[in-house]
C-alpha cells in the first residue's frame, strides 16, 4: 500500500470520539444559534485581518529568497536505458519503459533525468561507442520514441538531460570511415600518426606505437589501420578512436550534434570524458609512467565555454536555462575553478572517489568542505554517490548505510545526483567471467571483478516477479538474487522503507532551508555528523547521522543552534534493521541525541 493510500484511508476513519459519544440536544435547539453565529461572524473578520497583515507585515521584514535557476533546485536521476526497464522483451531496456516510468519519477521527487547514450552504435561499449549522434539506436527504439518522452516529461515538468560523447567515435562512423579512407576533410578529424621504426627488431622498418600511452582499457593506446599504414590514437577501446578536437571541422560537427538535441527541447547535456579531450601535441613524447600528457589539457576549457555560449542561444528567459556538465574525475579545486569559469558545471566525484568503510564522519565533513572551499557566490556546487562506472554506494559502504547516505546526499548543498535503484538501496550483483558483458572487465581475465562495471549495472528491481518485473525475456545481465525482497513495490508498501524516506527528503530539499549554500557543522565525532542548513526568516534545520560501526550519544544543544530541544521532521533506522527510535513530530532533547549505527534524523529548530 503506497503512502498516498495509506493517506487517503486514514481520512476516511471517522472520528472516535463522534462514533462513541450518546446524542446530546442540538445547541440551536436551545435557541443561542442566531447569537453564536453573528459572533463568529464578527471573530472571523477580525482575525482574517489580524492574519492578513501579520503576513504581509512578515513579508515585508523577511524577503523571500531569490529564485533559484531550475537546476540549482533539481534532483538529476541518472537512468542507465539498457537496465531500466524492457518493453518488449529482448532483454534490453528501452526508451518506452522510461515514458512509462515518468509518474513513479515524478513521485519519487526528481525533477531532471539524465539519459545515458542511446544513439545507434555497435555497443562495443555499450553506447559510448557512438556511431551515429543522431540516431536512437533501434536496441532502444525510434525517434519517435525519443519524442514521446520529452513530450510527457515536459507535461510533468520534468528535465531531460541527455550524454553528449564528445572525445571519440566507433570505428563504425563513417567519419573515421571516411578518415581512415583519408576523404577530404574527414582525413583529419581524428588523431594520426606513422609511428616510429623498431630500430631493436628484425625487421628494423616494422612500425611500432609512436609513444607509451596507455589506453583506460588496457595495452598501448594506439593501434595500426592497415588501409591508411597509421596509427590512430584511443583512450578506450581500439574500437573507439578519439576525435581532434583541434580541428575546425570536428568542431563544428560536434555543435551540429548539440544543436540537433537542443532543437528537440533538451535541457542540457552531461559531456562524457571532457578530461581526454586534448592530448600533447607532440605524440612522440613518452609520459613514462609519470608525466600527464592526455588529461585535464589546458585546451579543454576555451572548448567548453564555446560550446556553453552555444546552449545560451536556446536558453530563452528564467526557467529555460541549458547546462553543461562535465564528467571530471581526479581533478583538483584549480581545475574545479576553470570549468565553473567558463559557465559549465563540473560533476564533484568527491563522494564517489573517497567514500569507503574507512571513511567516517571527520572524513565526510572534511569531503563537504573541500568540496565548497572556495567557490565563488555564482558558482553552485554538486555531489554525487554513484554512477554507471563504479560500485553502488550500496556495496562500497555497506547496505545498512544508504538511508544515512541519501540523507547525506540530498541535505547537503547543491545540485544532487542519483543513480538509478539507490532510492531503493540496490547493491552490485555478481557476474562470472563468462556472464560478465563490460569490456573494462573483460580486458582483465584474471583480475576481472576489479574492473568490471558490470556489478553496477544489474537491471532496475520493479517487483518480487520474474526478472524482478524488468523484462518478459532473458535480461542483457542478470537480476541481481535479492530482488524477491529489494523492490520498488515492497518498499512502497513500508512506510520507513528506503524509497519512501527518498521520497520524503526530495520534499524537504525543496525548502528555501536547503536551497542554499549555507552549512554549518555542529558536534562532528569518530561516529556522528551534524549540520545546519538555514536560511533567514525560515526555520533553521539539524541533521544529525550517525555513519559510524557502533551507537552513540552526541550534544548539538551548543553552537550554532544554542537550543535543547527540536521537533523530528525526518527519522531514519539502517536499511538492514528498520525503524529510528525517533518519531516524526517528537519534541527530542538535543543535549542527548541517541543514535544507533546507521541511523539519521533531521530536526526542526
Amino acid at each position: 500500500m503506497s503512502q498516498n493510500v495509506l493517506r487517503r484511508r486514514r481520512l476516511q476513519i471517522s472520528n472516535p470520539a463522534e462514533m462513541s459519544t450518546p446524542r446530546k440536544q442540538k445547541f440551536c435547539e436551545k435557541g443561542m444559534c442566531l447569537f453564536v453565529i453573528l459572533v463568529a461572524v464578527v471573530a472571523g473578520i477580525v482575525a482574517v485581518c489580524v492574519v492578513t497583515l501579520t503576513d504581509k507585515d512578515l513579508r515585508q521584514r523577511v524577503p523571500s529568497p531569490p529564485r533559484l535557476e531550475w537546476w540549482k533546485t533539481t534532483i538529476i536521476y541518472q537512468i542507465y536505458p539498457r537496465s531500466f526497464q524492457d518493453s518488449n522483451g529482448d532483454g534490453t531496456g528501452d526508451l518506452k519503459v522510461v515514458t512509462k516510468r515518468l509518474d513513479y519519477l515524478q513521485e519519487l521527487g526528481v525533477g531532471t533525468l539524465w539519459l545515458s547514450p542511446f544513439y545507434k552504435s555497435p555497443m562495443r561499449d555499450f553506447g559510448y561507442d557512438v556511431q551515429n549522434y543522431t540516431q536512437v539506436d533501434p536496441l532502444f527504439g525510434t525517434m519517435d520514441d525519443f519524442d514521446v518522452l520529452m513530450k510527457e516529461a515536459k507535461k510533468r515538468g520534468l528535465r531531460v538531460l541527455v550524454d553528449f560523447v564528445p572525445n571519440h567515435t566507433s570505428n563504425e562512423s563513417s567519419w573515421f570511415n571516411n578518415s581512415r579512407h583519408s576523404i577530404g576533410k574527414y582525413r583529419d578529424y581524428y588523431i594520426w600518426d606513422d609511428g616510429v621504426n623498431c630500430s631493436t627488431c628484425p625487421d628494423t622498418n616494422f612500425k611500432m606505437p609512436p609513444n607509451d600511452w596507455k589506453s583506460a582499457f588496457r595495452g598501448s593506446a594506439w593501434t595500426y589501420d592497415d588501409n591508411r599504414k597509421q596509427f590512430y590514437y584511443h583512450a578506450y577501446l581500439d574500437s573507439q578512436p578519439d576525435l581532434n578536437a583541434s580541428n575546425p571541422d570536428v568542431k563544428q560537427e560536434l555543435k551540429n550534434v548539440l544543436r540537433f538535441w537542443l532543437e528537440k527541447g533538451v535541457d542540457g547535456f552531461r559531456g562524457d570524458a571532457i578530461r581526454k579531450l586534448f592530448e600533447f601535441e607532440d605524440v612522440h613524447r613518452n609520459e613514462n609512467g609519470v608525466l600527464n600528457l592526455t588529461r585535464n589539457l589546458p585546451g579543454v576549457y576555451p572548448v567548453m565555454r564555446e560550446w556553453k555560449h552555444f546552449l545560451d542561444k536556446y536558453s530563452h528567459g528564467k526557467g529555460q536555462e541549458k547546462i553543461l556538465i562535465a564528467e571530471s574525475y581526479g581533478i583538483t579545486n584549480e581545475m574545479r575553478d576553470a570549468y565553473y569559469e567558463v559557465d559549465s558545471i563540473p560533476f564533484n566525484f568527491a563522494f564517489v572517489q573517497k567514500l569507503n568503510p574507512s571513511c567516517k564522519a571527520r572524513c565526510i565533513k572534511q569531503i563537504i568542505e573541500t568540496s565548497l572551499d572556495g567557490l565563488k557566490e555564482e558558482w553552485w556546487p554538486n555531489f554525487v554517490l554513484g554512477s554507471h562506472d563504479v560500485s553502488r554506494i550500496a556495496s562500497r559502504m555497506g547496505d545498512s548505510f544508504v538511508n544515512v547516505l541519501n540523507i547525506l546526499l540530498l541535505t547537503v548543498p547543491g545540485t544532487p545526483t542519483t543513480y538509478y535503484g539507490e532510492e531503493i538501496g540496490m547493491k552490485d550483483t555478481f557476474y562470472t567471467y563468462s556472464e560478465s558483458r563490460d569490456p573494462a572487465g573483460l580486458n582483465y581475465k584474471e583480475d576481472y571483478l576489479k574492473y568490471s562495471r558490470d556489478p553496477g549495472r544489474s537491471p532496475m528491481q520493479w517487483d518480487s516477479y520474474t526478472n524482478a518485473g524488468f523484462s518478459n525475456g532473458t535480461p542483457w545481465l542478470h537480476v541481481n538474487l535479492n530482488y524477491p525482497v529489494l523492490n520498488v513495490e515492497e518498499q512502497l508498501s513500508k512506510e520507513t522503507s528506503t524509497l519512501n524516506i527518498y521520497e520524503s527528503l526530495a520534499k524537504l530539499r525543496q525548502l528555501p532551508s536547503f536551497t542554499n549554500k549555507n552549512i554549518i557543522f555542529s558536534t562532528v565525532n569518530d561516529n556522528i555528523i551534524s549540520y545546519v542548513r538555514s536560511e533567514s526568516g525560515h526555520p533553521k534545520y539539524l541533521v544529525v547521522l550517525n555513519v559510524g560501526s557502533r551507537d552513540s550519544v552526541v550534544d548539538c544543544s551548543g553552537p550554532p543552534l544554542g537550543v535543547s530541544s527540536a521537533q523530528v521532521v525526518l527519522a531514519a533506522g539502517s536499511s538492514l534493521l528498520g525503524m529510528s527510535s525517533y518519531r516524526m513530530g517528537d519534541s527530542a532533547d538535543l543535549q542527548a541525541i541517541h543514535l544507533k549505527s546507521a541511523e539519521g534524523v533531521i530536526f526542526k529548530i
